[in-house]
């Protein structure tokens, strides 16, 4: 019972900050434009007499909430999950992006493979990345750089493993195009003449 209300406290004392550090992000805003065209934004009230501008709503994106729980507590023990218990906990485990059948053109940059589960990994959990068959890396973040890959067609594969190294789920594969220009593509068709 004292865990809820001291749950409950911290959340209303938290709403009563919140209140007083939102007041001043309504504040109005500015817009000035000098002799020269420098544009100029500020909270505080130009001598020319402008009025305020409306700003547009700022976008927020919402963290996802994972679901915590591999490890049971009984009568104040920790105990451990059995591997089924854990498999059905991690049956939605996949490769959210790039996604199937994808085509990824001019990759100047390395192409970000992320994956996603709707429960949070357990200590010790791990997941393993596999390109085109290859092991590239096992971790625990859910966004992985991939470089130098070449034009064409590559797989990507993953598996996650508990900490005893069992597989607990993998994703299914995600097979995905790199397109790169070439020495052709710029060149004019030749056309008989005729």
């Amino acid at each position: 019972m004292k865990l809820v209300t001291h749950k409950y406290f911290l959340m209303s004392l938290m709403a009563f900050f919140l209140a007083f550090a939102v007041s001043p992000l309504t504040a109005q805003v500015y817009k000035t434009v000098d002799k020269d065209g420098n544009v100029t934004y500020t909270d505080t009230p130009p001598p020319d007499g402008s009025q305020p501008i409306d700003l547009r709503p700022i976008s927020v994106i919402e963290a996802p909430i994972y679901e915590t729980g591999s490890k049971q507590t009984v009568e104040g023990e920790e105990k451990e999950i059995p591997l089924r218990e854990l498999r059905k906990n991690y049956k939605d485990f996949a490769i959210v992006s790039p996604q199937q059948e994808e085509s990824i053109w001019h990759p100047e940059t390395p192409i970000m493979v992320t994956w996603n589960t709707k429960f949070q990994l357990q200590d010790g959990m791990m997941m393993t990345l596999f390109v085109d068959g290859v092991q590239k890396e096992s971790t625990t973040v859910r966004s992985i750089p991939v470089s130098d890959l070449e034009r064409g067609e590559h797989t990507l594969r993953a598996e996650l493993r508990d900490a005893k190294n069992r597989k607990v789920a993998s994703a299914d594969p995600i097979t995905f195009f790199v397109k790169k220009p070439n020495l052709y593509t710029n060149r004019p068709i030749a056309r008989p003449r005729g």
